[in-house]
This record gives structure tokens, C-alpha cells and sequence, in this order.
């Protein structure tokens, strides 16, 4: 595995942790690798960490509060493999070939090639978030941090329409 690969299965396994688990599980990991001192946070009676403010990641836009007084923060959207899409279907193209054949440099460019081969060759009537995850996931491409914005970045690029996310199509200028 390398480092990029491992950085990024760390950002997603962390990702989908409540800030007080995160903390006891960085916390774990800087015990068991023997990592020099980063974070050492107080711990209960129990020998659990106890949240801290001083541990807690800043919000993106600190100056944002509720009327509450608590800061806002963005959740972030986990998507999930969907496990009904065949992607080597019988008599057509299989997702690896399409792809090898297209050969995509750049991750708006692999999200183009993923919509066009579910939706037109294996005919998905409506492609979605999801079925491009499984696409990505399918063909062990890294998935982007952010695959819902990747999808409107190529759409920004004129390549997609992503105007409904449950129903991703091409558009005249994707060029596949």
C-alpha cells in the first residue's frame, strides 16, 4: 500500500467518526506505531479520552455560528458501493475494457468516462452518485474526498449536466 492510499483510507475511516471517537482513535494509533507525541488527550477514569476543545478540528469558517452559538459545520456525505450494477455484463464491454480503452488522465475525466459507460453502454436509466462510486470502486480508481463535487467540477468543465444528482447525464462536450 502507498502512503497517498493509506492517507486516504485514514481520511475516510476518520471521516465517518464523531470527533470524540477520532480523538481515542488517533490516540490508539499514535500509541501502537510509537509516533512522536502529537496529540495526548486527557483521559477519565475509565481510560477513555475525554473530548477537549483544544483537540477538535476548527470549523472551515470560524466567523459561522448558530443562534445558538454553536459553530455550523458541513456533514459529510458517505456514499456507498451499489451492489445491484453489473459492470462485466454478458455480450458487452466490461467497465475495465471501456475504461483502458478511454484512458482518462484526471479524476473529471474518469467521472465522465463512468457516466458514459453506465448510461450508455449498459443503459443505467438514471446515474447517480452511487453508481459512479461503484464505478470508481469497480476499477480500484481512488475515489475523490469529495466525489459529489468532482461530478460538478466536470460539469462546471461543460462535460456533465449535474444539475440533478440523481440523475447524472453527459453532455455534448464530454467527447467520449
Amino acid at each position: 500500500m502507498s502512503e497517498v492510499k493509506a492517507i486516504e483510507a485514514v481520511d475516510n475511516a476518520l471521516g465517518a467518526l464523531n470527533p470524540d471517537e477520532r480523538v481515542r482513535v488517533l490516540s490508539w494509533a499514535q500509541l501502537k506505531f510509537g509516533a512522536p507525541a502529537l496529540i495526548v488527550p486527557p483521559v477519565d477514569q475509565a481510560g477513555l479520552a475525554k473530548p477537549s476543545a483544544a483537540l477538535m478540528p476548527l470549523p472551515a469558517n470560524p466567523g459561522t455560528t448558530s443562534a445558538k452559538g454553536k459553530t455550523s459545520k458541513k456533514s459529510k456525505t458517505i456514499i456507498s458501493m451499489d451492489k445491484s450494477l453489473n459492470l462485466s455484463p454478458p455480450g458487452k464491454q466490461s467497465a475495465g475494457q471501456f475504461a483502458a480503452a478511454k484512458l482518462p488522465t484526471n479524476v473529471k475525466e474518469k467521472c465522465v468516462v463512468a457516466v458514459y459507460y453506465l448510461r450508455d453502454t449498459i443503459e443505467i436509466e438514471k446515474v447517480t452518485a452511487q453508481a459512479v462510486f461503484t464505478y470508481f470502486k469497480h476499477l480500484q480508481w481512488p475515489v475523490p474526498a469529495d466525489l459529489k463535487n468532482t461530478l460538478q467540477q466536470a460539469g462546471t468543465a461543460g462535460w456533465l449536466d449535474t444539475a440533478d444528482s440523481e440523475d447524472i447525464k453527459l453532455t455534448s462536450l464530454a467527447g467520449c
